[in-house]
């Protein structure tokens, strides 16, 4: 297959049905991607549905935001039940595309999408660069049941491709991309509308995650508290939620960073976080592709510290769009916060060398057209092999 980027025409033609779906209770970068792709392709005028479990935050903003929504109870035990369920909502919608995120709902509508008389193409998208059993159940998952494989990096795509026997032309690496819009935002203006200016000297270095193990936050704190020993004028805010909220405020105080580290749970405005933020440090471990919260840094020309897992480096390019350091590594994570706390020309460059890269490679609109590209060569190799649909 030759390349998916096959110009304007191609992303002009009739809107497309299109069936996602997620098992997932929580609200992380994985099901704010979903929702941010959902609400971009219905704004391009696609017919959209979201498939998502009762009660989960996912359902509850997609309902706020005036999306489709199919409120699907998707547990293990009821897997025959729910790909009749599948089977019923992609003839409901007459679905042309399912796309599919969690495991049970990959499994269940990606069946359902196989025994559907509408034939809908069937694409699974990979989140995360957590390894992947080679086992004959997952070769089904990755490469039988679904047509093409989305990925969120590079990183994750050579990952689906070595664990699962997918054809590296059947894999797609379509980084989750950055509303640049939104995401320029202007300090100045912030400051005088709050009127909470920090106008003293002090570094405010900040971060915003999902509070799980994963994310290195530990690590995060513990180089912190060395960066206090050389920069004593330097703040540090951690914005967001999540199940390890508690042991990281314990491990707070156990450091007795109370008077320096800020936790301010979870808030709706991001860009106004990233705002009072002088420098950005993303200290995952593991199982991350490409995440939100740092593009989005990196798009408001914030400059960035982030580890060297999964897909990061695609975006962080080491000295010139932010800097690179070993996971799980706090004192060589303290030499960089304390580098950059310390050099505000060095800032500045690295925030304008993000921004550009953001800017080139990472928006949102790109984000868009790559992955309506895909659905459509896909949908076209179908027709050209002569699948038949059921009639709308």
């Amino acid at each position: 297959m030759t390349s998916v980027i096959s110009g304007k025409s191609r992303l002009s033609r009739h809107p497309l049905r299109i069936l996602h779906t997620e098992s997932s209770m929580e609200l992380g970068g994985q099901e704010f991607r979903i929702l941010h792709e959902v609400r971009g392709m219905v704004k391009q005028g696609h017919y959209v549905v979201l498939a998502v479990q009762p009660r989960s935050q996912l359902a509850m903003r997609a309902k706020q935001q005036g999306l489709v929504v199919e409120e699907v109870t998707m547990r293990r035990v009821r897997w025959l039940w729910l790909i009749v369920v599948f089977l019923k909502l992609i003839a409901r919608h007459h679905i042309q595309v399912v796309n599919t995120h969690g495991s049970i709902d990959s499994w269940t509508a990606a069946i359902a999408g196989r025994f559907s008389r509408y034939h809908p193409l069937i694409i699974r998208t990979r989140h995360k660069s957590t390894m992947i059993s080679k086992t004959w159940r997952h070769r089904v998952l990755y490469q039988h049941l679904p047509h093409a494989v989305v990925t969120t990096g590079e990183a994750v795509k050579n990952l689906v491709v070595q664990q699962t026997d997918v054809p590296a032309e059947r894999v797609f690496s379509i980084p989750t991309g950055v509303d640049l819009e939104i995401f320029q935002f202007n300090l100045e203006e912030h400051c005088r509308k709050t009127q909470h200016c920090i106008t003293d000297q002090t570094v405010v270095i900040g971060t915003v995650t999902f509070f799980r193990t994963y994310k290195g936050l530990s690590y995060l704190l513990e180089a912190f508290h060395t960066v206090l020993s050389y920069v004593p004028d330097v703040v540090l805010h951690i914005v967001g939620d999540g199940p390890d909220y508690v042991s990281i405020v314990r491990k707070r105080d156990e450091l007795g960073l109370q008077d320096r580290v800020i936790l301010t749970g979870y808030q709706e405005d991001v860009a106004s976080q990233l705002a009072t933020m002088d420098v950005f440090v993303l200290p995952s471990i593991e199982a991350e592709g490409v995440p939100q919260s740092l593009t989005q840094a990196m798009a408001m020309g914030i400059a960035a510290i982030a580890t060297d897992v999964g897909s990061i480096r695609e975006v962080v390019q080491h000295e010139t769009t932010g800097l690179l350091v070993e996971a799980k590594n706090s004192e060589a994570l303290a030499q960089a916060m304390i580098r950059l706390a310390t050099n505000l020309r060095l800032r500045e460059d690295l925030g304008q060398s993000a921004r550009k890269h953001i800017e080139q490679t990472y928006s949102f609109t790109g984000m868009l057209a790559r992955t309506e590209s895909v659905y459509r060569e896909f949908l076209d190799q179908q027709t050209s092999e002569g699948v038949v649909r059921g009639e709308a």
